[in-house]
């Protein structure tokens, strides 16, 4: 990898395992989407007494309490009310069943997480609505079982944190190595060699950090998970998916600032030295592949020298390093007030010195050559995360992550002048009231969800160097 460009994306990945960008990310994985809960015991309650005990904040006299079957079927009774208000709130189809397969979430986890599905079916795990139900579930899960005073039970509750992380699920320090797993996923878009080259060294590096003891094999396993899990953390833009589920258990608060937190700030450390290698140049192994500067100068060039010269389309060589292109014509270039006639051709060449603009206009690319596979692809991959970015108040808020996951794209036409019309559907139960057109009371210009879709196609559009295009819903 050239050296600039290594530095930008070492930059970029070093970012994603910043203070700031945690405080963010927790905020993201705390926000208002569905939560899984796991509920398999209830050994966070009295593991908290004998912590609390042995510091001094609750009296040596208080003892632990004897907790049964009975007891953790208590516990899971409270969170499955929890559930049911979730699936209440949430069911994909109105007029469907009341349960966890009826939820998006529920279908999520049947399709990605089979194991924890059946766990949220045996109950040992529950769907909540947010981060914020869950610690109200913890203090009447804790009033029901812990007989105290009620200073004590604040003493208790306090003391029991929302862990993430439970589970198959990962802590926020993870989710934020997967985010900058995605960042280079991104990067290597399309390129499965560079992948695969960057996926083994980063294999070789943590297994070289067991072997000398930088790591222990409990952080090896949550380095290795997110490896696995990124792609379901992450959308194609490498920021956090809008059908990400937080994972959660009960956990004693010592253990979770203590224990877990040194595991994170261990993972975080070694990934941290993985990236810094990836700004010196030292993943040798990608230096045989297309490197990641080659695929941003490809991306970058193309949509600028996109045009048909005697019916011949021009190819750019990835390997050209855009600083050193020159444009020439050979040949003569006139005009007159209708067109731009060109006669000759137009050459790339690599070389020191200024750069001479051709006389007379450039003409413009149009849009008649674009790809209906690239589109629709790059559009449904990229739609609902960036519908979910751009909502909020006044428009539709993010609430459940529903609509934004029902939206896609399932059609690109081209008009007669050649431009896209990217045709888009989404789950018009219960959002279609809200468009203006609709005659429901409920329509709102600034809650219409077309208004959303719209925006966040052009944005991804843009992305990929597309000029004008159309929109319609249908």
């Amino acid at each position: 990898m050239q050296s600039n460009i290594r530095k930008e994306l070492a930059e970029g990945l070093l970012a994603d395992l910043s203070k700031a960008e945690n405080v963010r990310t927790r905020k993201q994985v705390q926000a208002a989407r569905p939560q899984l809960l796991f509920l398999e015991d209830l050994d966070f309650i009295n593991k908290t007494i004998k912590e609390l005990v042995s510091r001094g904040r609750l009296a040596k006299s208080f003892r632990q309490v004897e907790l049964t079957d009975a007891d953790l079927k208590t516990a899971q009774n409270i969170a499955e009310t929890y559930q049911n208000d979730f699936i209440k709130r949430n069911k994909d189809f109105n007029g469907g069943a009341q349960n966890i397969e009826n939820t998006l979430a529920g279908m999520y986890l049947k399709k990605k997480f089979p194991k924890d599905y059946k766990k949220v079916l045996a109950k040992k795990a529950f769907l909540f609505h947010s981060f914020k139900d869950i610690a109200q579930c913890k203090k009447e899960i804790i009033q029901a079982l812990v007989k105290t005073t009620k200073n004590n039970l604040k003493k208790l509750t306090r003391r029991i944190d929302r862990g993430h992380g439970g589970g198959d699920g990962l802590a926020v320090s993870a989710v934020q190595i997967a985010k900058g797993m995605g960042r280079v996923d991104k990067a290597l878009d399309g390129d499965e060699e560079a992948k695969t080259a960057f996926s083994k060294e980063f294999e070789g590096f943590i297994q070289e950090a067991l072997k000398t003891g930088t790591i222990t094999s409990a952080v090896k396993d949550d380095l290795t998970k997110v490896q696995i899990q990124y792609s379901q953390v992450v959308d194609a833009n490498g920021k956090l998916s809008a059908t990400y589920i937080p994972f959660i258990e009960y956990q004693n608060k010592y253990d979770n600032s203590g224990t877990h937190k040194a595991r994170e700030v261990a993972a975080k450390k070694v990934v941290k030295a993985f990236f810094e290698k990836v700004g010196a140049g030292e993943l040798t192994s990608l230096q045989g592949s297309s490197s990641i500067k080659e695929k941003m100068i490809a991306k970058a060039l193309t949509p600028l020298v996109a045009i048909k010269i005697k019916n011949k389309k021009i190819k750019i060589d990835a390997r050209i390093d855009p600083r050193k292109v020159r444009l020439r014509t050979k040949g003569d270039v006139s005009q007159n007030k209708k067109n731009v006639k060109a006669t000759g051709s137009l050459a790339l060449t690599a070389g020191k010195g200024a750069h001479k603009q051709a006389r007379g206009k450039v003409q413009k690319a149009t849009a008649s050559n674009f790809s209906v596979a690239a589109i629709m692809g790059n559009m449904n991959a990229k739609l609902p995360g960036k519908v979910a970015e751009n909502m909020g108040s006044p428009a539709l808020e993010k609430r459940t992550g529903r609509f934004a996951a029902s939206t896609r794209v399932t059609e690109v036409a081209k008009t007669p002048q050649g431009y896209p019309s990217v045709g888009y559907s989404y789950q018009k139960d219960p959002y279609s009231v809200f468009e203006t057109t609709s005659g429901s009371r409920f329509a709102d210009a600034h809650r219409d969800p077309r208004v959303i879709i719209d925006k966040s196609i052009r944005e991804i559009a843009a992305e990929m160097a597309i000029g004008r295009l159309y929109t319609r819903r249908v």
